[in-house]
């Protein structure tokens, strides 16, 4: 039987480390190499401001046209339409009504409108008719008709000339004319000057 001679285990020689662990600390303290900062107050955050734009509608007092400003989202034709229906159905002043409160706005048409006959006069002086398309039953009254003419007359003076109201449905449609302020002056009440 033979014997081995004994194993004997001989350390390694010993290399200090340090250098390698001092360089992974300052990698990570460092980061990417941007050195960090404090928080800084740099006012307050953006904010979207919202402005309404006002305008004028006509309910009815005792029969007769007074105006009532409301806010509406933008000025556009069919939104001023759209204020003049629901403000009928909530008035913004105690005793005001509204003879549109059986009608509903359907829409609006704008259309071009010479006061010349030459239409394709770059020189004439051109305006807009608006067609408000209306629903509902029965009879649309003349103060319903001065109501919507009045409205938009009154926010759009320089563009639209005159109003034609058209009811759509139930039944046939039919053209309830065409038509500006001036001629329901009768229905102002008492110190409210329409426009024309």
């Amino acid at each position: 039987m033979r014997l081995h001679a004994p194993v004997s285990f001989r350390p390694l020689p010993f290399r200090p480390r340090w250098p390698a662990c001092l360089l992974a600390a300052a990698l990570t303290l460092g980061g990417c190499g941007i050195a960090p900062t404090e928080v800084r107050d740099q006012g307050r955050p953006p904010v979207i401001s919202y402005s309404p734009t006002w305008v004028t509608v006509y309910l009815l007092r005792d029969g007769r046209l007074e105006p009532a400003s409301i806010p509406v989202g933008s000025d556009s034709a069919k939104d001023i339409i759209n204020t003049l229906f629901r403000a009928g159905k909530q008035p913004p002043k105690k005793g005001l009504s509204s003879a549109l409160n059986e009608f509903s706005h359907y829409d609006t048409e704008t259309t071009r409108y010479s006061d010349t006959p030459q239409r394709n006069d770059p020189g004439g002086k051109l305006g807009y008719r608006l067609n408000v398309i209306i629903t509902g039953e029965g009879e649309i009254s003349r103060a319903g008709l001065a109501q919507i003419t009045c409205t938009i007359r009154q926010n759009k003076q320089e563009s639209i000339w005159s109003v034609e109201v058209t009811r759509l449905f139930p039944g046939t449609p039919a053209s309830l004319g065409e038509h500006t302020c001036f001629e329901y002056r009768d229905l102002a009440a008492k110190g409210v000057r329409l426009p024309p």
